[in-house]
């Protein structure tokens, strides 16, 4: 009864009290955005030191709790922030504030903090000795085997479980199997692929509308390609903070999806899918716009070109093709990473967005994937000491192909330090080459090129609205 008690309130969070239009928001508490940006700023550090983040965590639910207490929270934002702090907590009472924060969150109108409601609530049962009910907790024993266990599947409905973001039971234990999979990878050298720790992350919003003919930008080359029935990974590697890749990026995804959807997976924070989802499946007014430009995709501090205003471009390119039926989910899909106490590792890293990238996609299906060049490679890179598998690597090589795009020099936008940022010179290539995809069977770490035909702009990053133009 109490687990029941839990549910029915977290559903009816997720359907009272929320703001009619047009009311004024509640101005967010910065303090509170503060420690959760710091929260989440520690948790994608590639070197994260425990020792040193669990007492900042510590001290972060403390000052937490002094503003609660305080009533200082207002803010549907407020409440979803603590709750993530809530969440890191080491007793199963965080988990279950964390819980309680996250649904008064979704009272307040933050329809996004819905997957965390749920998370926390399976997480807080099992850390009592009860099943989770939802099915958003997994775990990887040391053999590899993967487990939602304890779990109660029959307590709630898929019907349930889609209001609040969660995905179905078929699709949990198509992801359950992908994970098992990633776990049990061998590596080139016969032994398996060590075990990867990822903070789970809300499940990309699968989409559903009928195809409609469009307009797409011809890429020589395309066709054969496309061509290939069997074909199910195509993994695109830029030069982040280029004007050209993006955009080329989404003409391959409207000729991928000519006649059947296909699924879009971009290296961003898997924490801010919520935010993605929101703005592709919105009309893209200015609204929607200004919603989706608070997102931690375009506010942090640090710019390496996934922030850029090509990028928000093709966001809203897909948000198009989305709407016409082509595109079924954007996938966000760079995990939280928690490398332990070993540091950090690139094969781990590597790991660790495979990992990430074959448990969030659906199960069947086309899937265009736009990663870092690095990220893109089958092989480990020549300049690698010690060698390492990328991300693609870890994908069928019989069902997968991966391109390097490649322009003919110009520039990228890019931080080369915490305080220089600006354009860089990009390669420039013995001999300037048109538009098109060419395939080469020399062995190397790509199938082929995706040749860009120009020489690459530098896309600044994107600007948010200011607070009057909302």
């Amino acid at each position: 009864m109490f687990n029941q008690m839990i549910v029915l309130s977290l559903l009816a969070g997720s359907t009272l009290s929320v703001p009619p239009a047009g009311t004024p928001e509640t101005p967010s508490n910065p303090e509170m955005t503060a420690i959760f940006d710091a929260d989440q700023k520690a948790r994608q550090d590639p070197a994260i030191d425990w020792a040193i983040v669990g007492p900042q965590d510590e001290a972060r639910l403390k000052r937490t709790q002094t503003l609660l207490d305080a009533g200082a929270l207002k803010s549907g934002d407020d409440f979803f922030n603590a709750a993530f702090v809530f969440q890191h907590g080491g007793s199963p009472d965080d988990y279950l504030k964390a819980h309680l924060l996250a649904t008064i969150a979704v009272a307040k109108g933050k329809v996004g903090a819905t997957w965390i409601a749920a998370a926390t609530l399976d997480r807080y049962l099992q850390n009592t000795g009860k099943p989770q009910i939802l099915g958003t907790q997994f775990r990887t024993e040391a053999d590899g085997r993967t487990s939602q266990e304890p779990f109660n599947r029959a307590f709630a409905s898929d019907a349930l479980r889609g209001a609040l973001g969660v995905p179905p039971l078929a699709a949990q234990e198509e992801q359950r199997k992908s994970l098992e999979r990633a776990a049990q990878l061998p590596l080139a050298d016969g032994s398996k692929s060590p075990l990867r720790r990822l903070t789970p992350a809300p499940p990309a919003r699968m989409f559903t509308a009928k195809l409609q003919p469009t307009r797409c930008e011809p890429i020589p080359g395309s066709e054969k390609l496309l061509s290939r029935p069997s074909l199910r990974w195509i993994v695109i590697g830029e030069i982040h903070g280029t004007t050209e890749t993006p955009k080329t990026f989404g003409d391959l995804a409207c000729l991928a999806s000519a006649t059947r959807p296909v699924v879009v997976a971009v290296e961003q924070q898997s924490t801010e899918q919520p935010a993605i989802d929101a703005f592709i499946g919105s009309n893209g007014d200015a609204e929607a716009t200004s919603r989706f430009l608070e997102s931690k995709l375009w506010t942090e501090p640090f710019k390496d070109g996934r922030s850029s205003e090509a990028y928000f471009d093709l966001f809203q390119h897909l948000r198009a093709l989305r709407a016409a039926g082509h595109i079924t989910s954007v996938v966000a899909f760079q995990p939280v990473y928690n490398p332990g106490p070993a540091g950090f590792k690139a094969g781990d890293y590597e790991n660790a967005l495979a990992t990430s990238l074959m448990s969030r996609v659906p199960p069947d299906g086309r899937v265009l994937v736009l990663a870092g060049n690095n990220q893109a490679m089958r092989t480990s890179p020549a300049w690698a000491k010690p060698p390492y598998r990328p991300m693609a690597g870890y994908l069928p090589a019989n069902r997968t192909v991966s391109l390097d795009a490649r322009g003919n020099g110009g520039s990228y936008w890019a931080c080369m330090s915490a305080t220089r940022c600006g354009p860089q010179s990009a390669p420039l290539p013995a001999v300037k080459v048109a538009r098109g995809i060419v395939m080469d069977n020399g062995g190397g770490p790509y199938e082929g090129i995706l040749n860009l035909g120009v020489a690459v702009t530098a896309s600044r990053p994107k600007e948010q609205y200011a607070p009057a133009q909302r």
